[in-house]
C-alpha cells in the first residue's frame, strides 16, 4: 500500500505579489483623503472671508445705572464684508451699540491702500462713537514704513485714537472712563505706556475700560491697574482651533497659548475681553476651526 504525503502547495509568484497589490490600493486611498483635507481646508479659508460669528459677552457692574452696549472692531486688516464692508456696517447698525471700538490693526503693514478702513470708519462713526488704539501694523507703517500721516487719516475719518490717552464718555446718565495705551509687552516703557498709566489718575466710582492691542500686556504689566474692563485683540484666536485644545499659536506665547479669545479674569479681578478678530494678516497659515468674531459686549448693572 503507497502511502501518500500532503505536500505543501508551492507559492507562485502571483501569490507572493497579493500583498504588494494591497499596498498599491492604499495610494489611492491616502491621496483622495490629501485632497479631501485640501480641499475643505481651501473652502473652509474661502468661507472665513466672506462670513463671520457675533459672539456676546454678558457684564454686570454697579457703576453704571443703564445697560451699555460695546460693539468691538478687532484685526479687521482691510478686508470688506460685502461691497464696501456694507454686510458689516448693517449688522454693526442692526446691534445699536452705544459704543464701538478698534482695539488696532484695521490694516496690513505692507498694502498701501486702506481707504476702505476709512471708508468704514466714516460709516460707523453714524451709529455710534468710534475709539481705537493702534495696532502692531498701524504701528510698523508709522515708525517704519513712512506712513506719518495714519493717525491723522483716521481722525479725519472720524475714529478718536486714543495714543496714551484718557477720555470721559457720556452714555445716557453714565460717565465711562475710557483709556487707551501702546505698546507691545517688550515695548510697553519704549513707547511710554509704563508713565503715561502710573500718572493716569481712574475714579472708582466709574466704570473704566482699558484698550490695548496686545493681550499678554495685560496679563505682564496692565494687570496691576485699577481698570474693570480690558479689551484686546491681535493673536486671530489662536489661528487654527483645535477641537477640545483651543488656540494652537500666537506670536507672544508660542504654541498651545493661554490668551486666544473669549473672557479672562485678571489678578485684581479686572475682565478681559479678547476678540478673536475679522481678518487675516498673512495669507498663511490660514484661520482653521476658527470663524472671525465680531464681539459685543453688554454692560448691565
Amino acid at each position: 500500500m503507497n502511502n501518500k504525503t500532503s505536500a505543501k502547495p508551492k507559492e507562485t509568484g502571483a501569490e507572493k505579489s497579493r500583498p504588494q497589490k494591497k499596498r498599491l490600493h492604499i495610494l489611492p486611498v491616502l491621496l483622495l483623503l490629501i485632497f479631501l483635507i485640501g480641499a475643505s481646508v481651501f473652502f473652509y479659508t474661502s468661507y472665513t472671508k466672506t462670513h463671520y460669528r457675533i459672539s456676546f459677552y454678558q457684564e454686570t457692574s454697579q457703576k453704571v445705572s443703564d445697560s451699555i452696549r460695546i460693539v468691538v472692531v478687532s484685526d479687521i486688516h482691510n478686508r470688506e464684508y460685502g461691497e464696501n464692508n456694507e454686510t458689516l456696517i448693517s449688522d454693526i447698525r442692526d446691534l445699536k451699540p452705544d459704543l464701538i471700538l478698534f482695539p488696532g490693526d484695521m490694516v496690513i503693514r505692507d498694502e498701501d491702500d486702506y481707504q476702505p478702513m476709512l471708508d468704514l470708519v466714516s460709516a460707523l462713526t453714524g451709529v455710534a462713537p468710534c475709539y481705537g488704539v493702534l495696532g502692531n501694523h498701524e504701528s510698523e507703517r508709522i515708525y517704519y514704513g513712512d506712513d506719518k500721516e495714519l493717525p491723522d487719516k483716521f481722525k479725519n475719518a472720524g475714529l478718536r485714537l486714543l495714543r496714551n490717552a484718557r477720555e470721559d464718555i457720556q452714555i445716557g446718565r453714565d460717565t465711562v472712563q475710557l483709556i487707551g495705551v501702546e505698546g507691545t509687552s517688550y515695548g510697553f516703557e519704549e513707547y511710554g505706556g509704563r508713565e503715561f498709566m502710573d500718572k493716569t489718575k481712574i475714579d472708582p466710582s466709574r466704570l473704566c475700560i482699558l484698550m490695548n492691542h496686545i493681550p499678554i500686556l495685560f496679563d505682564k504689566q496692565l494687570s496691576v491697574y485699577d481698570f474693570d474692563l480690558g479689551i484686546a485683540g491681535h493673536v486671530h484666536g489662536g489661528i487654527i482651533v483645535l477641537p477640545f485644545i483651543g488656540g494652537l499659536y500666537t506670536e507672544e506665547e508660542g504654541f498651545f497659548p493661554e490668551f486666544t479669545s473669549g473672557r479672562y479674569i485678571l489678578d485684581k479681578q479686572q475682565t478681559l475681553i479678547l476678540s478673536g478678530g475679522l481678518g487675516d494678516s498673512k495669507p498663511f497659515p490660514p484661520r482653521i476651526n476658527n470663524l472671525p468674531e465680531l464681539v459685543v459686549i453688554d454692560i448691565n448693572k
